[in-house]
């Protein structure tokens, strides 16, 4: 056996092993690349996802388009999916925005679910008047006797033209009711906010803020309960404690709010909650 052959047939050894090892991995059997569905991502990258889709139609505003990036995730229903991550954020102190914009797109959705009315069609006489424009054909006498027609042009009557809708500003809100409530079956002691517009109807997303003080505030939104109306909102009280309510886009303010010590048939005591209206004057 040749002893001075030295180490080399182990170099030789590794060299082999790597190259086999290389057309195993690349030809033989290679890696596949497989896309995921959204609705088979982990929660915290659902959240992610329905994030972006928010951020995406608050660049946009276009509706259609986050739908159908939403129906990707398979949520039940998207909009409350929407109202209860917001309502996470907020509860855990992350960002106001992020939970500003998912409040938005499901305010939106929720809207669009409402349906618009019908409008009326214009009248076939009224048609009929505002088309009729050419010439009057007026019969004359000449004067051999013989009947000729004379034709008088008339007025043309001009199609009036639809009105502009001018965007306006939503309006600010006022104070509509504010005082205790002893509702024993709520539960929890909660300052409940009921927003709504001058015919009654709830308005979705606006901020409202809850403080102890100058330093102390949480921002909330209404709506991101839907199943207790487009215009609810709530924030859990902690008996004992004064708290002051503010509308910031209408400057409106609701200070000295305390829960209120309430008793039952039975003489039982239990804290009570708070109820405020707010609507838009008419």
């Amino acid at each position: 056996m040749d002893q001075n052959r030295g180490n080399w047939y182990l170099l030789t050894g590794l060299v082999l092993g790597l190259i086999m090892g290389l057309v195993y991995a690349w030809v033989i059997s290679p890696i596949e690349e497989v896309d995921s569905h959204p609705h088979l991502l982990r929660e915290d990258y659902q959240d992610i996802y329905r994030a972006l889709i928010s951020r995406a139609y608050q660049a946009n505003n276009n509706l259609p388009r986050a739908e159908a990036r939403l129906e990707l995730i398979a949520d039940e229903d998207p909009a409350l999916a929407l109202a209860a991550q917001a309502q996470r954020y907020l509860a855990e102190g992350g960002d106001v925005g992020t939970a500003k914009v998912l409040a938005n797109l499901s305010a939106a959705l929720q809207s669009a679910a409402i349906p618009a009315e019908t409008p009326l069609a214009p009248s076939t006489e009224e048609n009929s008047q505002d088309q009729q424009t050419g010439t009057q054909i007026t019969p004359t006498v000449g004067d051999n006797g013989e009947e000729a027609a004379q034709s008088t042009p008339t007025s043309e009557v001009e199609e009036p033209s639809a009105p502009t809708l001018t965007p306006t500003e939503s309006p600010p809100f006022i104070l509509q009711d504010s005082s205790p409530i002893c509702d024993p079956t709520l539960g929890e002691s909660l300052i409940q906010i009921i927003a709504t517009t001058g015919e009654g109807e709830g308005v979705p997303g606006v901020a409202l803020e809850i403080s102890l003080g100058p330093d102390l505030k949480e921002v909330f939104y209404t709506g991101l309960k839907p199943e207790m109306g487009l215009g609810y909102a709530d924030f859990l009280a902690e008996p004992g404690l004064t708290y002051t309510f503010e509308v910031p886009e209408s400057g409106l303010v609701v200070s000295d709010i305390e829960v209120p010590i309430c008793s039952t048939d039975t003489e039982d005591s239990y804290w009570g909650g708070w109820e405020i209206y707010i609507t838009h004057p008419n």
